[in-house]
């Protein structure tokens, strides 16, 4: 092989090593930035308060199709801020998507701003007293008690909220029992219709 070729092969083979190892180094470089970016996405979620994950996680979240899952969620959504340190911004925000899951009669006795309002009451007078809501459980799917009336179908279920607090210097439990009744919409949604407390035994008051 004349000494010419050879070097033009050499070039050659040189500038395909380059750019292997270039495309190699720019791969590598996409991969690290996208690791990073998942880790910090990671540390960002981690850092998130549960209001901050519900209220992210709301316009994302699919319409519950059973009675006994929307009750868990508006439990969910209700925990967190009876529970928890929110701030005025994000009671709203989480009173405004309980709203999304209440029935059009149900939201026509009160507006948001009242509602507001009311929910803000009943948050300080948990702080005050220190009461924590302890554990939830919601009727079990199979003991869901369904019925029809005015020609909607309706359905009946129920809450045990286990709250504990301070009396008198020392720990106290009180569990409150909630019957939620829900409603079919005409898009086949169930909507709470109503709900009251029936039963309540406890020391705390």
């Amino acid at each position: 092989m004349k000494r010419a070729n050879v070097i033009k092969t050499m070039i050659i083979m040189a500038m395909l090593v380059g750019g292997v190892l270039l495309f190699y180094l720019h791969l590598t470089r996409r991969n690290t930035e996208a690791v990073s970016a998942e880790a910090a996405g990671n540390r960002a979620v981690q850092e998130m308060t549960a209001a901050q994950k519900l209220i992210a996680e709301a316009a994302f979240k699919e319409y519950p199709t059973t009675p006994v899952q929307l009750v868990k969620y508006y439990n969910d959504l209700s925990v967190c801020l009876y529970n928890e340190d929110c701030t005025d911004s994000e009671q709203k925000e989480l009173m405004l998507i309980m709203r999304k899951y209440m029935d059009e009669e149900l939201l026509a006795n009160q507006s948001e701003a009242d509602q507001l309002i009311e929910l803000r009451k009943d948050v300080e007078a948990f702080q005050k007293q220190e009461i924590k809501i302890y554990s939830v459980d919601v009727t079990p799917s199979l003991d869901v008690d369904y019925f029809n009336y005015e020609e909607h179908e309706c359905a009946r279920l129920y809450s045990n909220y286990t709250m504990k607090g301070i009396v008198e210097g020392s720990m106290a439990y009180n569990t409150i029992r909630q019957v939620f009744i829900l409603r079919k919409n005409e898009e086949g949604h169930w909507k709470i219709y109503g709900y009251k407390n029936e039963e309540e035994t406890g020391d705390i008051q």
